[in-house]
C-alpha cells in the first residue's frame, strides 16, 4: 500500500535470527532483544517497555503486555523465514494475517506518531494535507511500515507490481476501492494515452474491526485507492513482500479510472456475468503522480525499552 520506497531505519543492536538489514526492527520492539549488561548502572534498562500516555483521539484501552511482546516481534521473524521462499505460500498468508489481526496501535508505538501527524496538519492548516509514512523495517524481501492519513485525505489509485501486500487499519476509518486487470487484456488508445480494462473487486468501508486483508500481484485489488474517514485521522499498518524497488521494476504507478459502458457485442466476449454488472468494469489509464499529493517519509522511533 505504500506508494513510494522509503529509506531503511537503523538500530545499534541486532538479533541473530534475522539478517543484518532486518534485525534492527526486532530489537526496537522486543523487550528482551538487548543482551544483559554487566554494568549495574544499566540494569534499570531491562524492564518491560514503556508506552507514552494516550491522547484523547486514540483508543484508551491498552492491550495486555503479552500482546506487545509476542505478536509484534513475531511479525518480522515470520516474514523473514517466509520471504526466503518468495512468492509466499498460502500457509504464510494465513499466518501473517493472523499476526497482523492481533497487533494494536500501542504495539508499534503509534501514539506519538499519531500526535505528530495530527499536529503537523492541523497547526499549519495544510491544504492539501500531508500523508506521512514511517518505515519500521525494510530489507530486500519485505517492508513493514505505517501510513498516516489526515481525515478526508485521498490516497490516489496506485499499483503494487509483482507484490503481495498485507494491510490492517489500526486507527480511524477509511473507504477502499480496488481493481484487478481483466485476465484477457483489452486496451484502447486515446489522445491522452492507452487505457486498459480492469474489474473493481473491492468497494467497502474498513475499520480496525475489519481485520487484516491481503492483495496479490494479480488478485485482491492490486490497484487501489482509499479515503480516510471524515471523523478522524487514520493509520494503516502495511506489510509489502517484496517492497517497492524501481531498479527491480517495482515502481509505483498512478492510474485514473474512467467508466466503461458495455455494448451488446461484449456479451459473448468472455466476460463473466458479475463483470457485466453496472459499475464493475473501468478503463484505467496511467498518469503522473498527482501534483496535489504530498507524502513525506519520517524516521521511525522505536519503542522505549527500560
Amino acid at each position: 500500500m505504500l506508494p513510494f520506497p522509503v529509506h531503511e531505519s537503523r538500530s545499534s543492536f541486532t538479533i541473530s535470527t534475522l539478517p543484518p538489514a532486518c534485525a534492527h526492527v526486532a530489537s526496537s520492539i522486543h523487550p528482551y532483544s538487548r543482551p544483559p549488561s554487566s554494568d549495574p548502572k544499566h540494569h534499570h534498562r531491562h524492564r518491560p517497555f514503556f508506552l507514552d500516555m494516550p491522547i484523547s483521539s486514540l483508543p484508551t484501552t491498552t492491550p495486555p503486555l503479552a500482546s506487545s511482546i509476542t505478536d509484534a516481534p513475531r511479525l518480522p521473524h515470520r516474514l523473514h523465514s517466509a520471504s526466503l521462499l518468495l512468492p509466499l505460500l498460502q500457509i504464510h498468508h494465513r499466518d501473517i494475517i493472523d499476526i497482523l489481526g492481533r497487533i494494536r496501535p500501542d504495539d508499534v508505538g503509534l501514539r506519538d506518531d499519531f500526535r505528530f501527524s495530527h499536529g503537523m496538519n492541523t497547526a499549519g492548516h495544510r491544504n492539501p494535507p500531508i500523508i506521512t509514512c514511517k518505515s519500521i523495517i525494510r530489507c530486500k524481501n519485505f517492508e513493514i511500515a505505517v501510513l498516516f492519513l489526515p481525515k478526508g485525505t485521498v490516497m490516489p489509485l496506485h499499483d503494487h507490481p509483482g507484490m503481495t501486500v498485507f494491510s490492517k487499519l489500526l486507527i480511524g476509518s477509511a473507504h477502499v476501492e480496488g481493481y484487478d486487470w481483466i485476465r484477457r487484456p483489452r486496451t484502447f488508445s486515446t489522445i491522452s494515452g492507452s487505457r486498459i480494462l480492469a474489474e473493481k473487486v473491492l468497494d467497502r468501508d474498513v475499520t480496525p474491526e475489519s481485520g487484516a486483508r491481503v492483495l496479490f500481484p494479480d488478485a485482491g485489488g492490486n490497484m487501489h485507492r482509499f479515503v480516510a474517514g471524515e471523523e478522524m485521522h487514520c493509520a494503516f499498518l502495511d506489510v509489502l513482500t517484496p517492497p517497492y524497488a524501481p531498479t527491480e521494476r517495482r515502481r509505483c504507478t498512478y492510474h485514473k479510472d474512467f467508466p466503461c459502458n458495455l455494448c451488446a457485442c461484449w456479451r459473448t466476449s468472455g466476460l463473466t456475468e458479475a463483470q457485466r454488472r453496472p459499475g464493475k468494469l473501468a478503463w484505467l489509464q496511467e498518469v503522473a503522480k498527482p501534483r496535489d499529493l504530498r507524502i513525506i517519509s519520517l524516521q521511525y522511533r522505536k519503542l522505549i525499552i527500560f
